[in-house]
């Protein structure tokens, strides 16, 4: 990338590298569809397998930079390169599937770009317009508020995907039910004893209900702590993983 006279890169040669590197994207996406036999035969189906792929790699990749952020020994440089290259191809897939649509005169990448513009501004009238919101908290609340008036919907429980995984699921759920004011009680210690009493319900039931409410609980348990139950979950299974593991060398 080429700068100014004193090594900053100005905002016209920023826009410049933009639009250059969008447009080279667009060629090749085009290109490879109309000359890879491979490209030639995928659909939107066909292609929901490796959209789901890369996604769970960019995944890996910001969480081996965040291992690293927090000690983890590794090169930040090196880690933020592959973050780099996993976004890339997170990219493509997403540039892949609208070229497929425009194919159909559905829509293409530009109305993509448009629709995700018009939506995170309409849904952000505290910085595009005259509402205030004095923590992240209140701008969830006014997210799902927004997007609850822009649906139709009649609950904020509509729109949850089922596909999602059950973990995610339920988070999402619970952090739906707490900005909505459906949540009873209001501090961690109401989640504890909710907590306590599912657990005292799975050792009278040992059953599929009441494992399930205890999960829940401890969900709901994790959102009051500002503790993520999913990346909580991958560290302790990691940790079991090193524990394993030494344990198989201590056998040998």
């Amino acid at each position: 990338m080429s700068g100014d006279a004193d090594g900053e890169v100005g905002p016209d040669q920023l826009d410049d590298d933009l639009s250059v590197a969008i447009l080279r994207l667009d060629e090749l996406v085009r290109t490879l569809r109309e000359q890879c036999p491979w490209d030639r035969e995928q659909t939107h189906t066909s292609l929901r397998r490796y959209l789901l792929e890369e996604t769970y790699e960019t995944l890996e990749a910001l969480d081996a930079r965040s291992g690293a952020e927090a000690g983890g020994g590794a090169d930040i440089e090196d880690l933020d390169r592959h973050l780099c290259e996993e976004l890339g191809d997170l990219l493509y897939q997403v540039w892949f599937q609208a070229h497929l649509a425009s194919e159909r005169g559905a829509f293409d990448i530009a109305d993509v770009a448009q629709q995700v513009r018009r939506k995170l501004v309409a849904r952000h009238p505290h910085v595009f317009g005259d509402v205030e919101a004095s923590d992240a908290d209140a701008v969830r609340g006014m997210w799902d508020a927004i997007k609850l008036q822009e649906k139709g919907r009649d609950s904020v429980m509509d729109g949850i995907p089922r596909t999602l995984p059950a973990l995610l699921s339920a988070v999402k759920v619970q952090k739906r039910a707490a900005t909505a004011g459906l949540l009873a009680g209001d501090s961690d210690q109401d989640e504890f004893g909710e907590t306590e009493r599912a657990l005292a319900e799975l050792r009278a039931d040992r059953n599929e209900h009441s494992f399930g409410q205890l999960l829940l609980a401890a969900v709901e348990l994790g959102r009051r702590l500002k503790v993520d139950p999913e990346d909580a979950l991958r560290s302790a299974t990691e940790r079991a993983q090193r524990h394993y593991r030494a344990r198989e060398q201590d056998i040998r």
